[in-house]
């Protein structure tokens, strides 16, 4: 469920950013769709591009995801 629920915020249009909240407390900023890659076969893992950096997240890791209000400015 956790992962179908992203694909639908990543294809969204217009696009709105959001923010993955995992249990650490990190949060993971997702200002544009590309930066998420949502394998079709793949039910549990995903891969999201933090400016130079990667991150390999387990469906199970995601605690909840907020979307920003449309007037929020990246604060990144």
């Amino acid at each position: 469920m956790i992962l179908d629920d992203l694909k639908k915020m990543r294809n969204r249009a217009p696009f709105r950013p959001f923010r993955i909240h995992l249990p650490t407390g990190e949060i993971l900023p997702v200002e544009h769709p590309e930066q998420m890659s949502l394998p079709e076969d793949e039910k549990e893992m995903f891969v999201l591009w933090t400016s130079k950096d990667w991150n390999l997240i387990e469906a199970e890791q995601v605690a909840r995801v907020t979307v920003q209000r449309r007037d929020a400015k990246s604060k990144t």
